[in-house]
């Protein structure tokens, strides 16, 4: 296999550093190799439930996971009590009775997955970050694509750490004036009442910026016409029929 799929895609996923949608891009970029099959991002804390970072929304499979099925998962075990690589294969840690764990027959073979990888990322709090990614067919095309991403890894783990950095300043950095703090709080009051989804409200924040469905769709990976129909709901979800309402509304 050649290596210009990840080669192509890191400049855009390094300049989206710092971004809302950081995580959607290493998913991309990870998805654009050809074996791989799905991809996901958690954040595992030391302490706490963990995290999907990635993605619209938590499907249920995965509010059930971060709830409790973690605790079963032979991965999260490895992570903080056991000594593992950077790219630990799920294969690796499991016994051959794996399919007659509790985990496995409540939870796991729901998902229909095969071939599982991760990729392990410490960052600074202590936080593990896990690109969690599965592939077609067989075994061969889980060793094709953990070669061609092992030759980026250093790469792929500068990039969430430099992001994690940049989250973590921001966090600590001193609050705005009284007129931004009020600004801001209206419209997460607003957020709050209304009953859109995660991505339509950052597709409502996105236009409040003075972003076009055009940049929307550049800066999201999604389609124009997801955006629009993204619109759609919006607007009849808030009983508006135009931007100039939904400005109203918020600002």
């Amino acid at each position: 296999m050649s290596n210009t799929s990840l080669y192509k895609t890191l400049p855009s996923l390094i300049s989206s550093i710092g971004e809302r949608y950081f995580y959607d891009r290493v998913v991309c970029s990870i998805q654009d190799l050809g074996p791989v099959s799905n991809a996901r991002i958690i954040s595992y804390p030391k302490t706490g439930q963990p995290t999907f970072l990635d993605g619209d929304s938590m499907s249920e499979i995965d509010k059930m996971y971060c709830e409790s099925a973690y605790l079963l998962d032979p991965i999260y075990d490895v992570l903080y009590y056991k000594k593992h690589n950077e790219l630990v294969t799920l294969d690796s840690v499991v016994n051959d009775d794996f399919c007659d764990s509790i985990y496995y027959d409540t939870f796991y073979q729901r998902l229909g997955l095969s071939n599982e990888t991760n990729i392990v990322i410490g960052t600074n709090d202590d936080t593990k970050i896990c690109i969690v990614y599965t592939t077609k067919d067989n075994y061969l095309t889980q060793q094709a694509a953990n070669n061609e991403l092992n030759t980026y890894l250093d790469s792929i783990k500068s990039a969430i750490i430099t992001h994690e950095r940049i989250g973590s300043l921001i966090e600590k950095s001193p609050p705005m004036g009284y007129a931004g703090l009020n600004y801001n709080n209206n419209r997460l009051t607003r957020f709050e009442s209304s009953n859109l989804t995660k991505r339509e409200k950052e597709i409502v924040e996105l236009i409040l910026d003075g972003l076009s469905s055009v940049s929307i769709a550049q800066k999201c990976f999604i389609s124009e016409g997801t955006v629009k129909n993204h619109r759609k709901n919006i607007y009849r979800k808030l009983n508006i029929k135009s931007q100039a309402e939904l400005f109203h509304h918020f600002i």
